[in-house]
């Protein structure tokens, strides 16, 4: 079932090939949905049942779904790994005496613009300034970057990727905070745009060391638009990681349109679920359960193979 949205979903993407690319090799490996039972009459009730494969790099809702309902949430369309960056561009852009672009003023105050939203925590007035300029975006990073990764600081670009500022590692993904060797380094925020039937944005918030989260974060997607029919709006997972995986209590909450909340608490070690007496194995379905924090209606369901997988990780991998 996943598969099948995940391909569907993945036509409406309007970023470019590359952008594409890499979100596609997510869609394939790893899905969530969630289905809203008797959404119209304003409340929830469905269980998640797991759906992954077993690649370590992507996770969109910890690889579970919901069912017994009418909906679905699918994570897995729209996030992606960081590109690295391979040059697209052509030529015709300014570029300092050192080779390090000058970015036009267009270019310069989309720049700033996205930084500021950053700077105050407001993800959603990013992703929508970027999903709004798209084509300039576009331009800034193929034609004027060349596909190469710059520090942009609120003053131009720099070929150092050192200390405080933001770096697009894809014409729809960027990174701000702090760098150290030309890696995300303490207090980062990880955001990509993509439009699958809704705009949406996945993200990556908290605490880097060496390119990789370590230490308090969280994150998730949001459609923050509209969400296709039948599946969530928001989706979070908080807690601790260690080198990208999540590592302790995790809480996971998903959210629908109507502003309605599930909430899971589990623990996690290394990426994988640690199935302690709260789960419940069932034979007959070969399933392990886990009722949710808020109602006895909602249980996160995994296969005995799937709750095996490190699926609780850093949706946006910082990539070398």
């Amino acid at each position: 079932m996943t598969g099948e949205r995940n391909s569907e979903t993945m036509k409406n993407r309007k970023f470019s090939v590359p952008d594409i690319t890499a979100i596609a090799a997510f869609a394939i490996v790893l899905g969530i949905s969630v289905f809203w039972g008797m959404k119209g009459q304003g409340h929830i009730s469905g269980r998640i049942n797991g759906e992954m494969a077993a690649d370590p790099g992507i996770d969109n809702a910890g690889g579970g779904r919901m069912a017994d309902g009418a909906g679905s949430e699918d994570g897995a369309g729209g996030v992606g790994r960081a590109g690295s960056g391979d040059g697209m561009g052509g030529s015709g852009s300014r570029a300092r005496a050192d080779g390090v672009p000058v970015l036009d003023q267009d270019q310069d105050v989309l720049a700033g613009d996205i930084m500021k939203a950053l700077n105050e925590g407001n993800l959603e007035k990013a992703a929508g300034i970027m999903e709004r300029e798209e084509e300039t975006l576009q331009d800034l990073f193929y034609t004027t970057m060349e596909g190469r990764r710059y520090l942009y600081n609120g003053e131009g670009l720099s070929e150092e990727i050192e200390g405080q500022g933001m770096v697009f590692t894809m014409a729809g993904t960027v990174y701000y905070g702090t760098f150290q060797d030309g890696k995300p380094e303490g207090q980062c925020t990880a955001l990509q745009v993509v439009n699958l039937d809704a705009p949406r944005y996945d993200y990556s918030e908290g605490l880097w060391k060496d390119g990789r989260m370590e230490g308090k974060g969280h994150t998730g997607y949001c459609y923050y638009q509209w969400s296709p029919e039948g599946e969530v709006r928001d989706i979070c997972k908080t807690g601790s990681f260690s080198e990208d995986l999540m590592d302790g209590e995790v809480t996971y909450t998903s959210m629908n349109d109507e502003n309605e909340t599930v909430t899971w608490k589990l623990e996690v070690d290394r990426g994988v679920v640690v199935t302690d007496e709260r789960w419940v194995y069932s034979e007959s379905t070969e399933e392990y359960q886990l009722l949710s924090e808020d109602s006895d209606n909602h249980a996160y369901v995994l296969g005995e193979e799937q709750i095996k997988l490190p699926v609780w990780k850093n949706l946006l991998v910082w990539e070398e």
